[in-house]
C-alpha cells in the first residue's frame, strides 16, 4: 500500500490518538501513560491489518455511513432501495473507504470532511457534506460527526461507529477476565435475516467478554448511553459515553471469535436492513435539505474507578 499520512494529536500529559484521514478518516490508536503501567492503548491496533487496508478494518474505530451493517433487497445482500431504484451499498457504507481531506489540525485536534462526489453518487444519488472532528482534552478522547445535506432532497442514512477495544489492555491480564458494565437496556433479537426484531429485558449486568458474540448481540433502550470496558487484572476501564448521540439508540456487541485481541461496542443510529424493513422510518435518519445532523461521543481509558 502506499505511504499514507497519519495525523497524530497530543496532550501535555502524553496522551495521544493517531488518524489516518485518507484511509476513510480511520481513527488508528487512542493511548494514554498511566501510572504502574506506562505507555497503554485503549483500542486494538494491528500495523498488519492497516497494511492490509481496505480490504480489513479490525483495528482502531472505523465510522460507518451511509449504512449500518449490511441492507438486502430481494435475494440481493448489499443492496438497498430508495424511491423505486435500487442501488447497491458495501457492507458499513463507502466512508471507511473513502479518502477524507483535512480542514483544520491542531496538536490536539483534527477534522476531516467527506462530502459527495461523481463517484459515491453512482450509487447513493445524494449531496451531502460531512464532518469528522476528534479532539484530546484531560485524557479524553472526544469527537464529533456532523452531517449536512446540501442537497434539495431529503437525504436517507443510518450511520455508526466501530470501536475496537483492546482486550485485554495490557499483557498482564488476560481477555476472558474483562467485562462490560451494562446499563439496564433491551435485547433485540433479529428474525429471517433482519426483516424483523424483538425485544427482551436486558437487566444491568457485568456481560463478560468470554460470551461469543460472532453474531452480533443487540441492545436498546439503554437507561445511560454509556458503556464501560473493564479489565479487573489490570485495575483499567475504558469509559465509552455517547449521551450525545440521541440518534444512536442502538449497540451492537461484537467480536469475530471469543480469542481475538479485541472487542466491538458500537452505537448505531439503525439496525441492520433499515432501507428494507417496514419500519424504516423510524430508524433510518430522513434529512431535510439544508438540515444538519450532529452526533458526539467520548472515552476515557483511565485507572478503575
Amino acid at each position: 500500500m502506499p505511504e499514507k499520512k497519519f495525523v497524530t494529536l497530543t496532550e501535555a500529559d502524553g496522551t495521544s490518538a493517531v488518524i489516518a484521514p485518507e484511509l476513510g478518516g480511520w481513527l488508528l490508536r487512542y493511548a494514554r501513560r498511566l501510572p504502574k503501567h506506562g505507555w497503554v492503548e485503549a483500542l486494538h491496533f494491528s500495523q498488519a491489518v492497516v497494511d492490509r487496508y481496505p480490504r480489513e478494518m479490525y483495528a482502531g474505530n472505523p465510522i460507518l455511513f451511509p449504512l449500518v451493517s449490511n441492507n438486502r433487497v430481494g435475494d440481493q445482500d448489499h443492496h438497498y432501495e430508495w424511491n423505486g431504484q435500487v442501488h447497491e451499498m458495501p457492507q458499513h457504507g463507502f466512508a471507511r473507504r473513502a479518502r477524507w481531506s483535512v480542514v483544520n489540525a491542531t496538536a490536539n485536534s483534527l477534522t476531516m470532511e467527506l462530502s459527495d462526489t461523481e463517484g459515491t453518487r453512482a450509487n447513493y444519488p445524494f449531496a451531502f457534506r460531512q464532518r469528522l472532528t476528534y479532539w484530546l482534552a484531560r485524557g479524553r478522547l472526544h469527537w464529533e460527526q456532523v452531517v449536512e445535506n446540501t442537497g434539495g432532497e431529503t437525504l436517507p442514512f443510518s450511520t455508526g461507529f466501530h470501536p475496537y477495544f483492546r482486550a485485554p489492555l495490557t499483557f498482564r491480564s488476560e481477555r476472558s477476565a474483562c467485562f462490560i458494565e451494562i446499563p439496564d437496556a433491551k435485547r433485540l433479537t433479529p428474525h429471517n435475516r433482519y426483516e424483523r426484531f424483538t425485544a427482551k429485558e436486558f437487566p444491568s449486568q457485568n456481560w463478560s467478554v468470554a460470551e461469543d458474540v460472532a453474531g452480533t448481540m443487540f441492545l436498546t433502550d439503554l437507561a445511560k448511553r454509556e458503556l464501560v470496558f473493564i479489565d479487573p487484572a489490570s485495575e483499567l476501564e475504558v469509559i465509552f459515553n455517547f449521551e450525545e448521540a440521541p440518534e444512536h439508540r442502538f449497540v451492537a456487541v461484537w467480536s469475530r471469535s471469543t480469542n481475538e485481541p479485541f472487542y466491538c461496542l458500537e452505537p448505531w443510529t439503525a439496525l441492520p436492513n433499515a432501507f428494507s424493513r417496514q419500519a424504516k422510518d423510524h430508524e433510518l435518519i430522513l434529512l431535510e435539505p439544508q438540515k444538519t445532523f450532529r452526533a458526539a461521543m467520548w472515552m476515557e481509558l483511565r485507572p478503575m474507578a
